[in-house]
C-alpha cells in the first residue's frame, strides 16, 4: 500500500460525497481511504458506511467527538501506507492525476515530504495565487526551506502536503488535540525531522470557503494557543542543533506567524485578549527574522509606532479592505 488518505469528518454531509468521489476516481489506485467520523450528528457517518460497502479501499472509524486533531490521529494509527495524505472533508481534489503525480514525485526524489498547491473555492475554483516553480532548481533542503519562507509559500496546513508515514511514526509526531492551531505545531515537528522536501507546481486541492468552518471563527482560545505555540517553537528553534540556514528559515516562518498573530489579536472581539498583550509584545523580536513581505511591512511599522500603533493600523486596514 503506497498511500493512506485520511479524512477527518464532522457534520459535512453536504460536501462529503464530492470529497470522497474525488479520491476514489484517482487514476492511481494503490491507496486506502480512511474516513474518520468524529461523532457527526448529521448523515456523515451513514455516508461513510455506504462508501465502505461500495469500495474495498475504504475503511471507516466511528468515534466520539474529539476534534480534528483527535480524528487525524485516529486515522493515522490505522494507516498502513508508505505515505500519508490528509484531506479536509469539506474540500476536494481537483485532478484525477493527483496521487499518480504525488507517487512519481516521491519515487523520483526520495523525499520525506512533498508539497502541492491549493486554491480557494467558493462557487468556483479561484486561480492559485502562488508558485512552486522555483523549487525545481534547488536541491539543498535547507536552501529550499529558506526560499519557501522568503516567497511566502511555507504553509503549515496538514492538507497541503504528503509525507512518509515513517517520518511521523519514528519521531512520535502527532497532532496535539489540546491546541486550536494544531497544524502549525504538527508541521514544525515534522519539518524539524525531514531531510528532503520537494514540491509539485500543480494545484490539486480546492480549499472550500464556508461560514461556520473551524478556521472561520476566532475565539480567545485561538489567541491563547497561538501565543503558546510561538513561545514554544521560538525556544525550540533557537536552541536546536540545526544548520544556520535551516534555523533562519524556521525563524522566518515564525516571523510570518507572528504577523498573523497580530492580525488575530486585532480581529478578536473578546476583551480578555488584553491578558495576552504583554506576552505578544515579548515575541515582537521575531519580526527581526522577517523574510517575506507581510512581516517585513509590519516590522517597519512596528519600529515606527510600536504595538498599539500596529494594531490600530491593522484595524483601519480591515475596515477599508
Amino acid at each position: 500500500m503506497f498511500f493512506s488518505v485520511i479524512l477527518p469528518i464532522y457534520n459535512v454531509e453536504k460536501y462529503l460525497e464530492e470529497c470522497v468521489d474525488s479520491i476514489l476516481t484517482q487514476t492511481f489506485t494503490d491507496f486506502e481511504l480512511i474516513l474518520v467520523d468524529d461523532g457527526s450528528k448529521d448523515k456523515s457517518g451513514e455516508i461513510c458506511d455506504y462508501y465502505a460497502k461500495k469500495d474495498g479501499r475504504v475503511k471507516v472509524i466511528h468515534k466520539q467527538n474529539g476534534g480534528q486533531a483527535s480524528a487525524r490521529n485516529a486515522g493515522f494509527e490505522m494507516a498502513t501506507g508508505e505515505s500519508v495524505v490528509f484531506i479536509d472533508s469539506d474540500d476536494f481534489v481537483t485532478k484525477t492525476s493527483f496521487l499518480q503525480d504525488l507517487y512519481e514525485s516521491f519515487i523520483a526524489s526520495g523525499a520525506d515530504i512533498v508539497l502541492y498547491k491549493h486554491a480557494k473555492f467558493v462557487n468556483d475554483l479561484s486561480p492559485c495565487t502562488y508558485s512552486f516553480s522555483f523549487t525545481n532548481a534547488i536541491e539543498n533542503n535547507d536552501e529550499l526551506l529558506l526560499e519557501l519562507v522568503k516567497k511566502d509559500t511555507y504553509f503549515g496546513m496538514a492538507w497541503s502536503k504528503s509525507f512518509k508515514r515513517s517520518l511521523a511514526q519514528d519521531n512520535g509526531v502527532r497532532f496535539d488535540p489540546t491546541l486550536s492551531c494544531e497544524d502549525m505545531d504538527w508541521y514544525f515537528n515534522l519539518v524539524f525531522k525531514a531531510e528532503q522536501i520537494r514540491a509539485i507546481d500543480e494545484t490539486y486541492i480546492a480549499y472550500r470557503q464556508r461560514e461556520g468552518s473551524v478556521t472561520a471563527t476566532i475565539k480567545i482560545k485561538n489567541l491563547a494557543d497561538f501565543v503558546l505555540t510561538l513561545e514554544k517553537w521560538s525556544k525550540n528553534i533557537e536552541s536546536a542543533e540545526i544548520s544556520p540556514k535551516k534555523k533562519l528559515a524556521l525563524m522566518g516562518a515564525l516571523a510570518k506567524y507572528y504577523s498573523n498573530l497580530l492580525i488575530t489579536y486585532t480581529r478578536l472581539k473578546d476583551k480578555s485578549k488584553k491578558e495576552y498583550k504583554s506576552r505578544i509584545k515579548k515575541l515582537s523580536y521575531l519580526l527581526d527574522y522577517s523574510l517575506s513581505s507581510r512581516p517585513q511591512q509590519i516590522k517597519r511599522f512596528y519600529k515606527l509606532v510600536g504595538f498599539n500603533g500596529v494594531i490600530l493600523m491593522l484595524k483601519i486596514y480591515d475596515r477599508i479592505k
